[in-house]
């Protein structure tokens, strides 16, 4: 089975799981963005970041998560659309850096532990909305943590994992988010955090085909009520008509300065496919600019 996400609630409903394995879809954008080890484990952690937040919608929707710290990642954007459809970058994926003293990528390091965790939610029909909260620790998952407890004032336990194999690919990506809602009981919770303590490697567990629902079933106390699962998957939005339409926006000078050139391209910054726009194309959109005399 490819990429997908899973929900459940517990303990009568006080309790509120999902789990993701998104390895397909970080695997796809280290290869789109020839990215290095630690700039993939970073892009992995934040693409199943945003399918863990997305996992609520009822209608058409976008939800964006941005992290924009003080490492040499720069800004790092993963989208999600409706049915699933995922996309992610990072400002250099080229970015290495040598391992911690554990033997561990050092993320935090590559993401900045000073900096900003940003998310926007867009869905037909309502209005956008906007959370933020400070950059913890720079690895994503207790950032994802700390994004819960201040903007939607969610006590929420997250752990993200992002395994690389020995050709510095990624082999496996996922994730757990366990959410605390009111009416919880506190022997409840204290039971959750000691299996949550306990629940290490995920990214290896995965590799070794571990599903998203057992990683949960270790966690959740038996009264599990499953709520279906959720295909993911990579997919871009950049288009020839998209790009024509950016072009259309610039500046009458710019568009002048492209006619001088007899040409121009459109590199989408998410999947680095090239869109030419010719001469032709180039004159229309300045003659559309045009205002007529009267």
């Amino acid at each position: 089975m490819g990429d997908y996400r899973v929900k459940a609630t517990a303990a009568g409903g006080s309790i509120r799981a999902i789990a993701a394995v998104t390895t397909a879809t970080a695997l796809r954008v280290q290869n789109l963005h020839h990215a290095s080890p630690v700039a993939a484990a970073a892009l992995g952690r934040l693409i199943t970041a945003a399918s863990l937040l997305a996992s609520d919608f009822k209608d058409a929707f976008r939800l964006t998560v941005e992290v924009q710290a003080d490492g040499p990642l720069g800004r790092l954007v993963s989208e999600i659309r409706t049915g699933g459809l995922i996309r992610a970058r990072t400002e250099n994926s080229l970015v290495d850096l040598p391992l911690r003293s554990d033997n561990k990528l050092a993320v935090g390091q590559a993401v900045g532990n000073r900096g900003t965790l940003r998310v926007t939610r867009e869905e037909r029909g309502r209005n956008p909305y906007e959370g933020q909260a400070p950059i913890v620790s720079g690895e994503i998952g207790e950032d994802l943590a700390n994004y819960y407890r201040i903007s939607e004032q969610i006590p929420s336990a997250v752990a993200l994992g992002v395994l690389i194999g020995h050709e510095g690919l990624v082999v496996a990506s996922g994730g757990v988010v366990i959410q605390a809602l009111p009416g919880i009981q506190t022997v409840t919770t204290d039971e959750i955090t000691d299996k949550f303590q306990k629940l290490h490697n995920i990214s290896w567990r995965l590799s070794n085909g571990e599903t998203p629902e057992d990683l949960l079933r270790e966690v959740l106390p038996t009264s599990i009520h499953w709520l279906g699962t959720d295909s993911l998957e990579y997919q871009c939005q950049c288009s020839s008509e998209r790009s024509l339409e950016i072009i259309g926006s610039l500046p009458t000078g710019d568009l002048d300065a492209l006619i001088q050139d007899k040409g121009a391209e459109v590199v989408c910054h998410f999947c680095n496919t090239a869109y030419p726009i010719s001469l032709f194309q180039l004159e229309k959109a300045r003659s559309d600019r045009a205002i007529p005399e009267g």
